[in-house]
């Protein structure tokens, strides 16, 4: 039985990323707070998140932000960085199952409340507009927080002797949302997701920014999706079958 954390309503969440969303990112770090008048909780499920876990969470986020430049603004190579440490954090210490996880308001208390200093210093960019989507609860593949904890969950790997989370860093968010996108058919099995990642870093090797491969290897897979069932296939016959799709796509497409 895993925590219940916050759900900071919808309402207050549009309210307040219209106060803060403006603020300097050196000034948000007194916003932050470990509770909010304007939460609930589930009624039941698990225990309520205790204090001492939140306190320790909004640590590991502002330790991460300032490894990587906080308060100055992230190079790309300091967000790939941020990213490749909070993830498997988040699913390591949250202590939250994929039913709360997949609560919208639960990761808009994360950014708005608990951490917003490190949710806007994550995706502020001086020439661009704030893209909302990275703090409320509009669309979890694309907020701060939850986008990683479910790349975490998706790609552990509970192997003996092996890091379980080997395979995080090879996909980066742009390809994982492609798989992600189709989660109705293919993202939901967290045994395929990782096929799938297997078998597309195998193929690209070193070049996996080849999102039309990508691309073409998931709509293949969409069309077989009703005549398969590939949570039922053995480790090597599932291997094998995505093996032979991703082949076709690398034909198909000249590779």
């Amino acid at each position: 039985m895993g925590y219940l954390y916050p759900r900071l309503l919808p309402a207050k969440a549009q309210r307040l990323h219209s106060e803060l969303v403006n603020v300097p990112t050196n000034e948000l770090t007194g916003h932050h707070a470990l509770d909010h008048v304007a939460t609930v909780y589930a009624a039941t499920g698990g225990d309520r998140v205790e204090r001492q876990v939140l306190s320790g969470l909004r640590e590991e986020l502002t330790a991460a932000a300032r490894a990587a430049g906080f308060p100055e603004p992230p190079s790309a190579a300091d967000r790939m960085a941020f990213d490749a440490q909070i993830g498997p954090m988040l699913h390591r210490l949250m202590g939250i199952l994929p039913v709360e996880a997949a609560v919208g308001d639960i990761w808009a208390f994360t950014s708005l409340v608990l951490a917003p200093d490190v949710a806007y210093w994550r995706f502020r960019r001086p020439d661009a507009t704030f893209d909302s989507d990275r703090v409320l609860r509009t669309d979890l593949t694309r907020h701060v927080f939850a986008r990683l904890w479910w790349r975490a969950y998706l790609l552990y790997e509970d192997v003996p002797g092996a890091d379980p989370y080997g395979l995080f860093d090879s996909v980066g968010e742009a390809a994982f949302d492609q798989i992600l996108a189709r989660r109705a058919a293919l993202g939901a099995s967290p045994t395929l997701v990782k096929a799938i990642v297997r078998a597309w870093k195998k193929s690209t090797a070193d070049d996996t920014t080849d999102r039309e491969l990508l691309r073409d290897f998931l709509k293949r897979l969409l069309r077989l999706a009703p005549f398969i069932a590939f949570d039922a296939l053995q480790d090597d016959q599932l291997e094998a079958e995505l093996a032979f799709v991703i082949t076709e796509s690398v034909e198909a497409l000249g590779r």
